[in-house]
């Protein structure tokens, strides 16, 4: 005779088999669960939320950056004009890093709220076609550091426009 059983039921079936007279020895085969094709489907795309996060953070960086420099671009004379008046180059890096902290901070309040619906709504459609129990738990400390990340970043990435337009010459750009 040979009987396949799980390892977490093997006593339960040494258990009813010493109570059976066999003619012959029971061998018993024990074998490691196997998971459904959907558990392993998920295992092999594990890191792609890392590389999808890391895609949008560039994206993220390249558009502030890009905003800051048409901002700047667009209001070099009015710089060039607070330059004459008196403003120094840290003041001039500190108005465009402020520009850029708006940036984010507008970016972060419209984002995370339309982003936790959007994910609300998504997981809870996902999880009852695969017939899943659907728990949402929502992460505020993630979402906190998050937000501080972003900020951060933007007021890292508006050094470089912030620097460039610091070290313009008023009376170059007034000419």
């Amino acid at each position: 005779y040979g009987v396949v059983v799980a390892a977490d039921r093997l006593g339960t079936v040494e258990d009813l088999a010493a109570g059976i007279d066999l003619p012959e020895p029971l061998y018993l085969t024990v074998t490691a669960p196997s998971l459904p094709s959907d558990v392993l489907s998920l295992e092999r795309v594990r890191s792609t939320p890392l590389w999808l996060t890391a895609l949008l953070a560039a994206l993220i960086a390249l558009t502030v950056i890009h905003a800051l420099m048409a901002a700047v671009r667009s209001r070099r004379r009015e710089v060039a004009v607070l330059r004459t008046l008196g403003f120094t180059r840290r003041q001039v890096l500190t108005s465009i890093a402020v520009q850029a902290g708006l940036i984010a901070l507008v970016g972060l309040v419209i984002g995370i709220p339309l982003g936790l619906v959007a994910g609300r709504v998504a997981w809870t459609v996902l999880a009852e076609r695969l017939g899943a129990v659907v728990q949402l738990i929502t992460p505020f400390l993630a979402y906190g550091l998050l937000a501080g990340a972003v900020l951060i970043l933007a007021l890292v990435v508006g050094l470089v426009p912030g620097l460039r337009a610091a070290r313009a010459h008023p009376a170059d750009t007034l000419r």
